[in-house]
């Protein structure tokens, strides 16, 4: 059964809970204090009854995946407790934010200017470059994973969270596979073409998510949006990406910003020919202003590479009918991050953080031109945004019925 008795002032391990902050599919979120060192944390208890094969291992991957990469971006996991006399569940201890999801923040702030669209992107771009990097895709990039909180000047301060999906690609790593070949994992309204399809992933799906992530910012609207989940994952296998509206096509903004959208949603993965580093450094210069000569290139060099072949798009279809079926036995779960990683609801105290990205450097070459690569490495990198809150999914979602924003699909969560 799941825990019901712990309340404000018990305390877990080490830590004695503040207050409860959220509750999600697998688990409950509390802000909790250490008791001997008054350090101040957000800690995910999970669930006793949610503890399925592959939750602990999977709740330990996400603790190593985020040492591993190491990144100011990237939300930080201190510890994971494991179950002891008196506390018989397992627990993520997890770094404090206080700000809000970047899909909360769209939802009431909305329109942002393309200039503060650009900087978030650039540093979101500046995460993934690092989980990309060390070795691993995240698989799940979506503004409910995007964090937003203050440091220093910069009100926008990035902050990657739920890394629960997390996929390592070095075969140096001893990863532990709880995953099954040929199922699909991840959130529908941001998943790659190869990713709906179950198949190999490399980290060009997080180029995808991206893309989607960013035209969405710029129009308050996903790009695709399906009547179910098998028509959704079909639109994302075979329908072109759309065009931002004209009157941002009428500016030198609103071009490059398309160029990079569709360059990021080419249908076939090989014509995700920029890389996050790349990405980052053509953003970052978005946001003070330049238009990069690359991105308006973008467009003509990579235009057949954005078209799928038809025999593609319909042998794309196929694995995504039987999607249909598989969706009415996978589990989901939602994470409405809102005051700290996995489904926060209240504010939280400020943390004092003094790290301030460095500038990027001039962007240099015609990124146009770059070779898209073939295996699941980054090409070389260059010198170095309103939505209705959507219900909470925890059930099964069949075929024909509509998808939510922030739906994640994964069997073991």
């Amino acid at each position: 059964m799941r825990p019901t008795g712990y309340a404000a002032g018990d305390t877990i391990g080490p830590y004695r809970i503040v207050r409860q902050l959220g509750e999600g599919t697998t688990g409950r979120v509390f802000e909790v204090e250490h008791v001997r060192i008054g350090h101040r944390a957000a800690m995910k208890v999970v669930h006793r009854d949610a503890v399925l094969p592959g939750v602990v291992s999977r709740l330990f991957a996400e603790a190593r995946a985020v040492n591993l990469i190491g990144h100011p971006h990237i939300v930080e996991i201190a510890d994971v407790l494991e179950p002891s006399e008196g506390q018989p569940e397992h627990a993520l201890v997890m770094e404090l934010l206080d700000g809000r999801s970047l899909a909360d923040f769209v939802s009431q702030q909305r329109p942002l200017a393309p200039a503060r669209i650009a900087s978030i992107a650039a540093q979101v771009c500046d995460a993934l470059a690092a989980v990309h990097a060390a070795g691993f895709i995240h698989r799940d990039l979506k503004p409910e994973n995007v964090f937003l909180v203050r440091r220093d000047s910069n009100p926008d301060f990035v902050k990657l969270l739920d890394f629960g999906l997390v996929k390592a690609t070095r075969p140096d790593i001893d990863w532990a596979r709880a995953t099954v070949d040929g199922t699909f994992l991840g959130s529908p309204a941001y998943a790659s073409p190869e990713q709906a399809a179950g198949g190999t992933v490399d980290w060009r799906t997080d180029i995808y998510a991206l893309g989607i992530m960013v035209y969405e910012l710029v129009t308050g609207v996903l790009p695709f949006e399906g009547q179910g989940l098998a028509d959704l994952l079909r639109k994302h296998a075979s329908e072109p990406a759309p065009r931002l509206p004209a009157r941002l096509l009428a500016t030198d903004v609103g071009r490059a910003l398309d160029a990079i959208i569709q360059t990021c949603l080419a249908k076939d993965a090989a014509g995700r020919a920029l890389s996050a580093e790349q990405l980052a450094v053509m953003f970052r210069q978005l946001a003070s202003g330049a238009v990069p000569d690359a991105a308006n290139g973008l467009l003509r060099s990579k235009r057949s590479l954005l078209r799928v072949p038809r025999s593609r798009a319909v042998s794309a279809i196929v694995p995504i009918a039987v999607l249909g079926a598989i969706a009415l036995i996978i589990g989901t779960r939602t994470i409405a991050a809102r005051s700290t990683p996995h489904a926060p609801r209240d504010p939280a105290p400020p943390v004092s953080i003094s790290y301030v990205p460095a500038a990027s450097p001039t962007l240099t070459g015609a990124i146009a031109d770059a070779p898209a690569s073939e295996g699941s490495s980054p090409p070389a990198a260059v010198p170095p945004i309103a939505r209705k809150p959507q219900p909470s999914a925890k059930r099964a979602v069949r075929a024909r019925e509509p998808v939510g924003k922030t739906l994640t699909l994964d069997p073991y969560r």
